[in-house]
């Protein structure tokens, strides 16, 4: 990421105009790991070939035609899978140079090898975040990310690891369209209207709706975000069965979450 008052995006977003200042840059990945990788994989695909040959080479007039076809089919697999792996390294890296996000005053641009949109932060309807930490045998081994933008069009960008500092590009995002997305949520849900948040229904006379299951707002207690989970608290004590979302499959969590915090409380999960 680049940020200062001075900043010039990338040439591919010359074009875009009425946004204001540029704020931030945020570029897709690429390094010398896609040509290593690439080149790696193609030197198995020619080994493999130069083995088929071999094959030919060493066995023809001596075996039955049928095991030499056997052996070079394998080595030809074998180059086959090698030089797809290469080209799509190769394609990921000329697909991440295309990749840029710019975030301006008054909106964002990304592009991509679709070209390149442009939204002001009224455009934006829903963001969803969906963020897995993986483990193997109980041993963190990374984090991936994966952030859904949908306009008030339903025009969908989406932003993943391929990004730089695809975390703090999405916070950028984020923060700068909460104020107006929370609006638009909070005077549907003043006007006496439901406002969805992909499973989860809000209403003042209807209460929360999660899935199927109604809770009237006299019966809630709180309703606790923990480790991803959005889980809802009946007053008389214990937890709802079966009323949970996840944070994932949430758009606009930050909008429900303040509307909730405001209406019954809102805990968080250490």
């Amino acid at each position: 990421m680049t940020e200062n008052p001075n900043i010039t995006p990338p040439p591919v977003f010359d074009g875009v105009r009425g946004y204001g200042a540029p704020l931030a840059v945020y570029k897709g990945k690429t390094n010398a790991w896609f040509w290593i990788g690439a080149g790696l994989f193609g030197l198995g695909g020619l080994g493999a070939l130069l083995s088929a040959g071999l094959v030919v080479w060493n066995k023809y007039g001596i075996y039955h035609y049928s095991i030499i076809v056997r052996e070079v089919a394998i080595w030809g697999a074998v180059a086959l899978a090698s030089f797809g792996l290469a080209l799509a390294i190769l394609w990921g890296y000329f697909r991440n140079r295309k990749l840029a996000l710019a975030v301006y005053e008054k909106g964002f641009a990304h592009a991509s090898t679709k070209g390149v949109k442009s939204w002001a932060w009224e455009d934006v309807e829903t963001i969803t975040a969906a963020v897995t930490r993986h483990y193997t045998n109980g041993v963190y081994t990374g984090t991936t990310h994966l952030y859904t933008l949908v306009s008030r069009g339903s025009e969908k960008i989406v932003l993943t690891d391929t990004l730089q500092q695809v975390e703090a590009a999405y916070n950028e995002l984020e923060n700068r369209s909460f104020a107006l997305r929370y609006q638009r949520a909070a005077d549907r849900y003043n006007s006496g209207q439901a406002v969805q948040f992909g499973a989860v229904t809000i209403s003042k006379d209807g209460g929360l709706q999660i899935g199927k299951k109604t809770y009237a707002w006299n019966e809630i207690e709180e309703v606790k975000m923990d480790k991803g989970l959005l889980s809802v608290k009946k007053k008389d004590g214990g937890w709802f069965s079966g009323a949970g979302t996840t944070a994932a499959a949430t758009p606009n969590l930050l909008v429900l979450l303040n509307i909730l915090d405001q209406t019954i409380g809102l805990k968080s999960g250490k």
